[in-house]
């Protein structure tokens, strides 16, 4: 943990309460989604799936391969359950773990992955092979976000991004601009995508952040006054 965080430890611990926060909306968001305490059905997939690779793997595999801790899985899951996405855009495939995290919340959901190196990934495509039928593969970082884009305009049920890995700065200001929800990762560990968030906050005129200095999420709603919120998850 960085010094900045311990700073901010007691703040984020008693806004991750809702304590000071006076947005409805982020006051909801915060105690329903981010903290929600209750079991969702999804969790024990999730736990028996990210128990069988990390009983195949070391502490310094996991890291490698970018293994998603389970606190951070479950959260995936509830803000994907929260917004009910039609369309995903994943941006680094990890393990796949995200994408089942992602996928398990609806049937109707379609998942665009970028990933130049996915056939290299044996874990993710093994994870994701039993919803193969629902995802699209790129290596083209313009072509996934014009098409993700296209697709999530063009039907009702709204659009989420998710970014493992660092993107060009002008792809994720689009995708912001056009409201999807994004979830940015490893924040913690790599000193581009934490550049990447504050680039993108600077970005927004609008709309909602939320962080805990490890994940982030970003609520690019023009109905929403620009507030950013440091919380413990």
């Amino acid at each position: 943990m960085s010094r900045n965080r311990y700073l901010t430890a007691w703040s984020r611990y008693h806004h991750s309460s809702g304590f000071g926060i006076h947005s409805p909306f982020a006051y909801r968001f915060v105690r329903h989604v981010w903290r929600q305490p209750l079991h969702y059905y999804a969790y024990e997939g999730l736990h028996q799936l990210l128990g069988t690779i990390k009983s195949g793997t070391s502490r310094a595999q996991r890291r490698s391969m970018d293994l998603i801790v389970e606190r951070e899985a479950r959260l995936l899951f509830r803000v994907t359950n929260f917004f009910n996405p039609r369309h995903i855009l994943q941006v680094g495939a990890a393990t796949g773990v995200e994408s089942v995290a992602m996928l398990e919340v609806s049937r109707e959901s379609r998942l665009y992955l970028l990933d130049p190196q996915l056939e290299q990934k044996a874990l993710a495509v093994r994870v994701l092979q039993s919803q193969l039928d629902r995802v699209e593969c790129y290596d083209d970082s313009h072509v996934a976000v014009d098409e993700f884009l296209a697709a999530s305009s063009c039907h009702d049920g709204g659009a989420m991004v998710l970014i493992n890995v660092p993107i060009d700065p002008e792809l994720l200001y689009r995708l912001v601009d056009g409201s999807a929800a994004v979830v940015m990762r490893n924040l913690g560990r790599d000193r581009a995508m934490l550049h990447l968030f504050e680039t993108c906050c600077d970005h927004m005129a609008m709309g909602q952040t939320y962080s805990n200095g490890k994940i982030a999420i970003l609520v690019a709603n023009s109905k929403l006054q620009r507030e950013h919120f440091d919380l413990w998850l």
